[in-house]
């Protein structure tokens, strides 16, 4: 990322927030901040923030008295949120040192970001650190790419008419999806007493040029990658025959995500 300028990481980043967030990230904000239970008055941690959707709703459960604070390494991501809520604290550093004394929030949250981490046990441990005695952390991941057959397909396809680091690129997100993976890196942090709960959500995109344009505009330039218009033309026709079956009568495209949430309490 360091290579990327912040203009193109603040674009790339409004095009997350149009194209991934509303379809693919929004629908589990509401499961996260459950088994949060965070209360009027109290402080949340939002770690990976990412254009500040969770902050945003945490906000209004923390009203009238409580604090957000969404935490970020990606400046684009940032600059996408501070324009949505001056009121929240946005915060630029690294989840695997958290600029925050121990036992500073009530909650702390992260929305699928830890499998993208370059340590997630070090990050773990930090989120633990932060965190309340009786507070609780929560994490999602996505499950395994063998059970989310849309993204199975497309990061074949994407290997196949663009390139194999292409199709990597789209499996990162699913590195962490298997239950005894998420429950060995908590071990490894110290954290064995982990509750894992598999959910599943309904995704649902206007067209397949959306479904595409969600990952060349919103998620690939973050990793340097950029798609030609003829590159992009080719996967989305290739990816209407692939998912026919996932296209409704109007037209928009709908399928079943699955993920894992973890949480634990800090004991007191």
């Amino acid at each position: 990322m360091t290579d990327i300028t912040e203009e193109t990481l603040a674009d790339t980043a409004r095009a997350y927030d149009r194209w991934l967030m509303p379809a693919l990230f929004a629908p589990w904000i509401p499961h996260t901040l459950d088994r949060s239970r965070i209360q009027p008055g109290q402080h949340l941690l939002d770690v990976a923030c990412g254009t500040g959707e969770l902050a945003l709703s945490a906000q209004q459960r923390v009203q009238p008295d409580g604090l957000v604070t969404g935490l970020d390494l990606n400046p684009g991501m940032l600059a996408v949120a501070r324009e949505k809520s001056e009121t929240i604290r946005w915060v630029e550093s690294h989840a695997g040192n958290l600029p925050f004394d121990e036992d500073t929030f009530d909650a702390v949250t992260c929305q699928f970001g830890l499998m993208l981490f370059d340590d997630p046990v070090q990050a773990l441990r930090e989120m633990h650190r932060v965190l309340e005695p009786g507070g609780r952390l929560v994490v999602l991941v996505f499950d395994e790419l063998i059970r989310q057959p849309v993204y199975q397909t497309l990061s074949g396809l994407y290997g196949e008419l663009i390139s194999p680091s292409v199709g990597d690129l789209l499996r990162a997100p699913f590195a962490m999806g298997q239950r005894s993976i998420i429950e060995n890196t908590f071990a490894e942090a110290g954290l064995a007493e982990v509750e894992v709960e598999r959910l599943e959500e309904s995704v649902i995109f206007p067209t397949i040029t959306d479904l595409i344009r969600a990952d060349v505009d919103g998620w690939f330039p973050f990793a340097g990658v950029r798609v030609t218009a003829d590159q992009h033309e080719r996967v989305s026709a290739a990816a209407e025959r692939a998912l026919a079956p996932y296209r409704m009568s109007d037209g928009s495209f709908r399928f079943v995500i699955g993920v894992h949430c973890a949480w634990l309490e800090k004991d007191a």
